[in-house]
């Protein structure tokens, strides 16, 4: 069958290009797969909603927003932690679970989309009974939006915050003890639905525990969304329209969370890899600062807007105010121009810095005998510069055999020359 051959063939150049690729290969086949499937899904959202956005500019920020509000929402404590115990679990069982983060994910969305209509009907209706007031509508629309995304950008703040304080005191840990820190900030149902993760004993069971976990609304990145929903109902929004917010806020969370799945199945069947905290906290830093900034930028965008509609002020800063408010559509392609470039930043800047900190953690954490080692190895190599002889000549004569009282023989033997090349670094 050609179409037989096609597929077998399709499947042996993935399956070789998966074992050529170094980053990928420590990930399983089938989460290679996953995630691919949903990048591609989330182009394919992204392309369709551009589409609907061109007739409706003003609505581009706040799309934005609800993308980014999905992708922090992935890296929430709560879900880490289900995912991470769950896969745990799974694989202990025998089993591979490629799919537990997806399927958490869909089922905990599931909740958000279904809530967020309701809200957005609601406030719809409640809205069109009071037409003749369109203009206060209109007025008080606008401010509870400001207020809303000001509101959203402080809190979010906060949150950064201690995610911060949680990045310090991580990294003030000694190499190999991350492992043992855990990322504070669970939501309620976590500790509550704890007990019922016994009874999960396949990946499709996640979907239901994602639904339960949907129904506290216990984050800001949900609340968040339902007030968004909220907003656009009641100025008068196509349903249709607000259906965007929870979609793009779903296939976010999903891509992340199924990333999260496979990261974590590979730590789990593999002994070269470890938890690695920091990483986690880096990412939630970097999305949570986006967060903060677009919430901010729109919602004091809106809220000179009201002012100036409100007492009629002129002037140049106005001038510029009515404009920025007349090109939404720019401004909201700055923030995705800005979103795309920010983060790819922070992907390329994260090696370089995480070298920097591994590096200093490690000389902060040292043991003492091996600082004492080499604060010796510097006397004896500023002696051979003195006594005019060469260095390196020295360093092969004076080696650490040669001195076995001045270190523990919990560390070994380690040739002189490393200490040497530390002190010059």
């Amino acid at each position: 069958m050609p179409l037989h051959h096609l597929k077998n063939g399709i499947n042996k150049r993935a399956i070789a290009c998966h074992a050529r690729t170094p980053g990928l290969r420590k990930l399983p086949l089938p989460a290679v797969g996953i995630i691919v499937g949903l990048a591609f899904a989330n182009g394919l959202v992204w392309v369709a909603v551009g589409v609907v956005l061109h007739y409706h500019p003003a609505l581009v920020s706040t799309a934005v927003l609800a993308y980014t509000l999905g992708l922090r929402h992935a890296l929430d404590a709560d879900h880490i932690s289900a995912i991470d115990l769950m896969t745990r679990r799974l694989i202990a069982s025998g089993q591979r679970p490629v799919t537990v983060g997806t399927l958490f994910s869909l089922g905990h969305s599931t909740i958000v989309v279904i809530t967020s209509v309701v809200v957005a009907a609601t406030a719809s209706a409640i809205s069109h009974k009071f037409g003749s007031f369109s203009r206060i509508g209109g007025i008080i629309g606008t401010s509870v939006s400001a207020s809303f995304l000001i509101i959203l950008g402080l809190m979010n703040i906060y949150i950064l915050y201690k995610l911060v304080q949680q990045m310090k005191r991580l990294i003030a840990m000694a190499p190999g003890e991350e492992n043992k820190f855990e990322i504070k900030g669970a939501g309620c149902l976590f500790y509550l639905f704890k007990k019922l993760f016994k009874i999960i004993d396949r990946p499709w069971k996640m979907y239901p525990l994602g639904v339960m976990f949907g129904l506290g609304f216990d984050t800001s990145s949900e609340v968040a969304l339902l007030g968004i929903s909220s907003i656009q109902g009641a100025k008068g929004t196509s349903i249709w329209l607000i259906l965007i917010f929870p979609v793009l806020f779903t296939i976010g969370m999903c891509l992340l969370d199924t990333v999260d799945g496979a990261l974590m199945m590979a730590l789990y069947t593999s002994t070269t890899l470890a938890k690695d905290q920091i990483a986690i906290l880096y990412y939630s830093i970097v999305l949570t600062v986006i967060t903060v900034v677009v919430a901010m930028v729109i919602g004091f965008i809106q809220l000179l807007t009201l002012v100036q509609n409100a007492a009629n002020l002129t002037g140049v800063f106005w001038d510029g105010v009515i404009n920025a408010n007349n090109h939404y559509d720019i401004i909201g392609g700055g923030i995705c121009s800005s979103f795309i470039v920010l983060g790819g930043l922070s992907v390329i800047l994260y090696k370089p810095w995480r070298r920097r900190i591994d590096q200093a953690r490690q000389i902060r954490h040292q043991p003492q005998q091996l600082q004492d080692v080499e604060k010796t190895g510097t006397v004896v190599v500023n002696e051979a510069a003195t006594s005019g002889k060469d260095v390196h000549q020295h360093e092969e004569e004076t080696t650490i055999e040669d001195q076995p009282s001045r270190i523990s023989p919990t560390h070994g033997a380690e040739p002189h020359r490393n200490i040497a090349e530390d002190i010059v670094l």
